[in-house]
This record gives C-alpha cells, sequence and structure tokens, in this order.
C-alpha cells in the first residue's frame, strides 16, 4: 500500500509542477481557468492510485545518447572508483538469506541492507514496511476523523441558525447564526452573524454576492475534496499547498463576483477589513474573510485591475479538456515504441535551450519595470535599469540599487529593503510595495511621465523655499485665510460637492473622513500660528467648540492650498493609564471628538492594541513591532487594550493629553501607574548622538547603523530636504537641553551660525537612536 501511495504522491507532484509551469509560462491570468485547472489536478490527485497502470504512454525504444546515458549512470550509482564491495555471507550465518530463497530465482537483497545488518543497524525480525503502514493509518485516521467531526459540527451549526426570509436575499439559502463572527458558506447554505442587521444595503449585496458565487461555483464541495486529498496523501506538501492555494482562488473568484455589484472597490476592501478581527468560523466552511488569504486580497482588489471575463461552461470543458494528455501521461506506464530521431537529436544537443526560451524579444527583461510610480500626491520613486539590476530613487532620497529576488521581487543589499511589483490580467506592471526592515511598507501606484515631472517640481520648489521658511519662522501670506476657508468647507461638505474639487488631492482622498471629525469638533473658536516646520508648511492650531485640532497647510504659487495635514488633538481630557482588570468593566463612550495617539513599542517584542468598542469588547487590532513607533487616530473615552503576541493584556490606554505620547516598556504590566514624570536631565548620549546625526546628515553621509531601521527608513525619505535645511542654517555652534517629553524624548535647542531649531530625539538598545523629530519651538 505505501508503494502505491507513494508513487501516487510522486506522480501528483509532478502534475502539479507541470500545470504549474504551463500556467506560469502561458501567462494565464484568470483565476477562473487556474480554479478549473487544479480542479483537474485534484481530480486527478485522487484517482492516481487507480490510473497508475491502466493507461499506457508510448515513447520512443531507441537508447538514448551515449552522454546521456553516462550522465543517469554516474548520478544514480555514483563514480566507480568509490563503489564498495560487500561479501558475501557465509551460510552459518544467522542473517543469511533461508535455502527455499536461496535455491529459487530472486535477486539477493540489496547491498546496502546486507551492510546494515552485518555492522548490527539492523533489526533482526522487525518488519520497517508494517511500521510504516501504521504510522501512515495513525495519522491520516486522525486527519479523516478530524475532518469528519469538522463537517459534523458544522452541519449543526447550520441547522440551528435562524433562515431569513428578507427580500435582499433574492431566494437564496441565508441564515442567521450565533456562532459565526463574518459571512460563510457551508455547501449552498449562507451564514451570516447576528450583527448583519447593522450593515449598509451596499455591504449586504456585497456579501450576498460573495457567498452565492461560492454556491454557484460548489467552492465548498471542492475544497472539502481538497482537504480529503491532504489527508489521504498527509505526507505529500503538495496535497497541503494545493488546499491553501485553491481556497484562495475561490476566494478571489467570488471577490471579483462581489466586485461586480458594489463596483467600489476601496469600500469592498473596507468591508473584508471590518470582517478581518473574525474568529468564529465553522470547522468545515469556506469564510469571507480569512487571515491567510486576505492581504493578498486585498492589495488585488486596491491594485484596481479589471475583473477577469467570466467564463461558460465551454471554456472550463476546453482548459479540461487541454490537461487530459498530461493527467494520463502523469499517471500512465510507459511502453516502448518507435524511435523518434528529433527528439533524440534535441536531446543530444548540449545545451539545447527550453523552447519557451527559443525565442527571445529585443527589450530587457527588466524593462518592464522601469518607470514612475507615486506613494502620495508629492512623492513618487523612479525606476530606471543599470545592466541587470535596476535602480530606485525616491522623491528626496538618494539612489538605491536593488537586484532580483524572484520574477517580480527584488532586494536591496544595502538597505534590506524589497521592492515588489504587482501586474494586471496582462502582465502589465501597475505598482509596486515598497517595504524596508521593521518599517511599515508602502504602496506606489504607476504614473505617467507627465505626472512624475509635477511631482519633481514641487519637490524642487519645496527644497528652494523651505530651508528659508523654516529658518525665518513667518507665517506664509494668505495661509490663515486659506485655512479657514478649507475649514468651513470640508464641515460643509460631502463627496460630490463642486468645493471638494478645489481642493488639495491628499484632502480628496479622505474627505469623509476630515469631514466626519471636523464635524464632530464643532464651531471654530480661535486659530493661532505655531510656526514653520522644515518641510515649509505653516503650523497652526485651531480651538473648536469641542476640542483642539493641529493643521501643517502649504501654498502653491497662486495661494491655494497645495497640501494639508490634520492631527485631532481631543478636547482636553487628561487622559490616563488602567490595570488590565478593569477591561471588563469599561466600554467605549459614543460620539467623542477624535485624538492622535502615538505608541514607541520598547518592549523587546511585537505587541498587539485593541480598541474596545460599546459593548466592551475588543477589536481593530493594530500590531507595532518592537523599537517601532505607531501613530493612530482614537475616540475620547475609547479605551485601547495593549496586548503581547498571545493576547495576553499588558495595560489600558484611555485617551486623553497625558497619553497622546506614550512608551510600552517591557514591565508595562507591573508599573502601577503611567507615565512617568519627566526627566529635568538629558538621557546619557542622546546630546553627541543628536550631534553625530546632524553632522553626518550635514555631509551627506547619514550613519544608518546608528538608528533603528524605522528611523533608518525616515532619514533616506526626507533626506535631500533635511540637508537643504542644514546647509541654510549654517555650521552648528551650540546645543543645550530644554527638558524631556512624556514620552522620553530629550528636547534641545541646536544652534547655528544662522538661526535655531528644536531637536528631539530617543536612545533605545544599544544607544541607537529610536527617535527623531526636527520642528519649531511651540
Amino acid at each position: 500500500m505505501l508503494d502505491l501511495l507513494l508513487e501516487s504522491a510522486l506522480r501528483s507532484l509532478a502534475l502539479g509542477v507541470t500545470v504549474w509551469l504551463g500556467l506560469a509560462l502561458l501567462r494565464v491570468r484568470n483565476p477562473r481557468a487556474h480554479m478549473t485547472a487544479w480542479t483537474v489536478v485534484l481530480v486527478a490527485s485522487l484517482a492516481m492510485p487507480i490510473l497508475i497502470h491502466r493507461l499506457t504512454v508510448t515513447i520512443p525504444a531507441a537508447a538514448p545518447p551515449l552522454r546521456v546515458v553516462q550522465f543517469l549512470s554516474t548520478t544514480l550509482s555514483g563514480p566507480v572508483s568509490e563503489q564498495i564491495e560487500i561479501p558475501a555471507l557465509p551460510a552459518q550465518d544467522p542473517l543469511a538469506l533461508p535455502p527455499a530463497v536461496e535455491a529459487g530465482a530472486v535477486q539477493p537483497p540489496h547491498p546496502v541492507t546486507q551492510l546494515a545488518d552485518r555492522r548490527g543497524l539492523g533489526w533482526p525480525g522487525f518488519d520497517w514496511r508494517t511500521l510504516g503502514v501504521a504510522v501512515y493509518l495513525v495519522v491520516a485516521g486522525v486527519m479523516l476523523l478530524r475532518l469528519l467531526i469538522g463537517m459534523l459540527l458544522s452541519l449543526r451549526m447550520a441547522r440551528a441558525a435562524r433562515s431569513l426570509q428578507e427580500g435582499w436575499v433574492e431566494g437564496a439559502d441565508v441564515r442567521v447564526s450565533d456562532d459565526v463572527a463574518m459571512p460563510v458558506t457551508f455547501g449552498s447554505t449562507v451564514l451570516l452573524p447576528t450583527d448583519y442587521a447593522d450593515w449598509t444595503e451596499a455591504k449586504r449585496s456585497a456579501v450576498l454576492s460573495h457567498e452565492r458565487a461560492h454556491v454557484i461555483h460548489g467552492d465548498f464541495y471542492v475544497l472539502l475534496l481538497a482537504a480529503f486529498n491532504r489527508a489521504v496523501f498527509w505526507f505529500n506538501p503538495f496535497a497541503w499547498w494545493q488546499l491553501i492555494h485553491m481556497a484562495e482562488l475561490a476566494e478571489i473568484i467570488s471577490d471579483d463576483a462581489a466586485l461586480e455589484t458594489l463596483d467600489d472597490r476601496p469600500s469592498y476592501a473596507g468591508i473584508l477589513l471590518d470582517f478581518a478581527g473574525g474568529f468564529d468560523v465553522p470547522p468545515v466552511a469556506t469564510a469571507m474573510a480569512r487571515a491567510c488569504t486576505l492581504r493578498k486580497r486585498v492589495e488585488r482588489i486596491l491594485a484596481g485591475t479589471a475583473v477577469p471575463a467570466r467564463m461558460g461552461w465551454r471554456r472550463h470543458t476546453m482548459v479540461a479538456i487541454a490537461l487530459s494528455p498530461v493527467v494520463m501521461f502523469s499517471a500512465g506506464a510507459v511502453a516502448p515504441g518507435a524511435s523518434n530521431p528529433s527528439a533524440e537529436s534535441f536531446a543530444a544537443r548540449p545545451g539545447a535551450p527550453a523552447a519557451h526560451g527559443a525565442v527571445e524579444g529585443k527589450r530587457h527583461p527588466l524593462d518592464r519595470y522601469v518607470g514612475y510610480y507615486e506613494f502620495a500626491p508629492f512623492r513618487a520613486v523612479g525606476i530606471a535599469r543599470a545592466g541587470d539590476h535596476l535602480i530606485l530613487q525616491e522623491t528626496g532620497s538618494l539612489k538605491v540599487e536593488v537586484e532580483a529576488r524572484d520574477d517580480q521581487a527584488f532586494i536591496s543589499q544595502d538597505t534590506g529593503g524589497t521592492v515588489t511589483f504587482t501586474s494586471d490580467d496582462e502582465d502589465r506592471i501597475t505598482a509596486l510595495v515598497l517595504s524596508e526592515p521593521r518599517a511599515k511598507s508602502r504602496r506606489a501606484v504607476r504614473i505617467d511621465a507627465g505626472r512624475a515631472q509635477a511631482i519633481e517640481n514641487a519637490f524642487a520648489r519645496q527644497v528652494a523655499t523651505a530651508p528659508d521658511r523654516f529658518r525665518d519662522q513667518l507665517p506664509a501670506d494668505g495661509s490663515k485665510v486659506a485655512l479657514l476657508r478649507a475649514i468651513q468647507d470640508l464641515q460643509r461638505s460631502v463627496p460630490g460637492d463642486e468645493r471638494i474639487g478645489q481642493m488639495a488631492e491628499n484632502v480628496r482622498r479622505q474627505i469623509a473622513r476630515l469631514h466626519a471629525m471636523l464635524t464632530a469638533l464643532g464651531a471654530v473658536e480661535s486659530i493661532f500660528f505655531r510656526g514653520v516646520g522644515p518641510g515649509g508648511y505653516d503650523i497652526y492650531g485651531v480651538q473648536f467648540a469641542s476640542g483642539l485640532a493641529e493643521f501643517r497647510v502649504r501654498l502653491a504659487t497662486d495661494g491655494t492650498i497645495e497640501d494639508l495635514g490634520f492631527r485631532p488633538d481631543g478636547d482636553g481630557t487628561p487622559g490616563r493609564i488602567l490595570a488590565c482588570a478593569q477591561e471588563q468593566t469599561l466600554k467605549a463612550v459614543q460620539d467623542t471628538v477624535h485624538i492622535q495617539l502615538t505608541l514607541y513599542n520598547d518592549s523587546g517584542a511585537d505587541i498587539h492594541v485593541f480598541a474596545l468598542d460599546g459593548d466592551g469588547t475588543r477589536s481593530r487590532d493594530l500590531v507595532i513591532g518592537d523599537a517601532r513607533s505607531v501613530p493612530f487616530i482614537a475616540h475620547v473615552g475609547q479605551p485601547w487594550v495593549v496586548t503581547d503576541a498571545s493576547g495576553q493584556c499588558l495595560e489600558i490606554i484611555m485617551p486623553g493629553q497625558s497619553t497622546r505620547f506614550l512608551t510600552i516598556p517591557a514591565d508595562a504590566r507591573e508599573q502601577a501607574a503611567r507615565p512617568a514624570p519627566q526627566r529635568r536631565s538629558p538621557e546619557s548620549g542622546s546630546e553627541q548622538a543628536l550631534r553625530d546625526y546632524i553632522d553626518a546628515l550635514a555631509r551627506g553621509a547619514p550613519k544608518y547603523d546608528d538608528m533603528t531601521p524605522q528611523v533608518a527608513a525616515y532619514t533616506r525619505e526626507q533626506f535631500l530636504l533635511g540637508r537643504a535645511v542644514l546647509a541654510r542654517l549654517g555650521t552648528l555652534r551650540a546645543m543645550s537641553f530644554r527638558g524631556a517629553t512624556p514620552n522620553g524624548n530629550d528636547i534641545y535647542i541646536a544652534h547655528f551660525t544662522n538661526g535655531s531649531a528644536e531637536w528631539r530625539i530617543g536612545l533605545v538598545k544599544q544607544g541607537k537612536i529610536g527617535r527623531i523629530a526636527l520642528g519649531p519651538q511651540y
């Protein structure tokens, strides 16, 4: 039995590799075609033990060329000089073969078996094959039993659910279950969580389209078959990969169905992310937002690629028919036949290229990545080719060389960062994702040269004007009036109003969120100038009827707002740190203003941060890596639970003025109260570290090894602008300590020949710079 299973697994693996290569070489992008192909492979894998030796494939009978025979014999037998002769066993040896066997016309045992027995490595009388069969049966039995129990539990859950007869269900078998936290499909039944009544009509329509697509395509039964295949061939890694890949394809196809209904990619991506926190899923069911498939699906949705064309039953049949010869060949026995001279001559040619590489295009393969990509309205990255490498240069940063790691991923040996390109259904590069060690990944979409030139022109103007404006600390003419007008428009307007079209691009991208936050703050009571940031932005504090906020404004040459930043600062609520024991008694307060919190993780391991909703339930999970700072928007009065990776509570943060900037230490759970009193003396080594940082940046040679990866990434991004500001300020003359912030940053005033500037610096493990900021004094 083991021999048959092993042979079936190897043949299935060969079939899977062949199909994967075929899909890649033919550049098949339609996920429906992929799903059909892998379904054929799945059925063939399960049927492989039956198909073996029942199909016959005829190949040429002629022997391969001499050099091929020599190569194969060397590979299988090893060099002749290293062969070992095994002496014959004496007749009285207890391990000798029985006379009946010796008299028969059978081959003697393999020499390796004899050698093992002679050296005492074998166990006389012990059948290793029996042990192998027993191990296989135990593992396969456990996995099949687990699958059966999951089926029964899911069936009971589906039967206990309440049938939904509302009009929007459109005749589908939709039920409401208390036991699920996200939409799932079991057989032809769609199970919804109890909070479905709070969904918008668009969300219900998208969810129903997604789950009905699962029902129409029979995804539950296909994946159940794949799970059964994995249980039978549990020792074959291909069976595990096949189940995961087919589950991902099923979700992508259903996503396309939902997008056809909703026609709003960002909204649908948000719907998936809303379900991402739910963990209550039936043991055997297709869940809408499993964490293992979510990231790739959201990236694909936001990439903006066109929804693949539908495939009728004829095209599905054509795919299956096209794969039938491959299935027959992988499962068939080999029989000799007539020779094929052309095939022999091709195999005999040393270094003969593969068929798919016979025709090469005129362009270099890396030229497809060359172009411009936009991260944000005023930040882009250019990609150029230098030989067999790519050169990456982000707005305001130095050039970085990256080399290929696989088909569409590249890595920098200098920074450790990676660049991953994404393509559409026609294999055209449409976007890239830039990831740096322990820094947040950023996505950029491809743009034309005209748009890239506009971004570079805006940055050139910023570099030319920002240093003088930062040194002088004077507001730009008209910036206050322009900001007041923008606030009024944002409070009165909703998406679609004409006034929105005249605003800065990054404001239009988040208009709904800004409108909600500014409306909650109420009427403007006062506005005051705080200073000019190093990027040339005028910084204003605005007091509203219900709270405070900070705005950063940059004007265009015509006096309109070119760029605008917003940070809500709460309503004056002090904020506090609570013990974990109070979590059960806490709930979010509704209809409060927003506040931005910034947490720095100094715990030595990744942490999670959960918001508590109106029912006191954890939601909105944020993950903060060690030695990283993360800003996020919270509601005043909404508790946030800080936990370790296992979900064990470390402390609870109540948002407010004293908790806007916090450091999470390793012993957060043991500290009775935080934040700790501010220091009155600088941290040892901080002044010298800041001096070295300023000096190296001014010379154009930052010491990235003296920074955490997050600070290093920030320094690279701001390199040209930061150096321009330092060039205008002149030579550093003196430095004075002004105090420490609540999260442990030392505040210094650096005095230069042409002015002064405030710097904030925080050191972490091994004296590295973990936090750095240059800003006006306010």
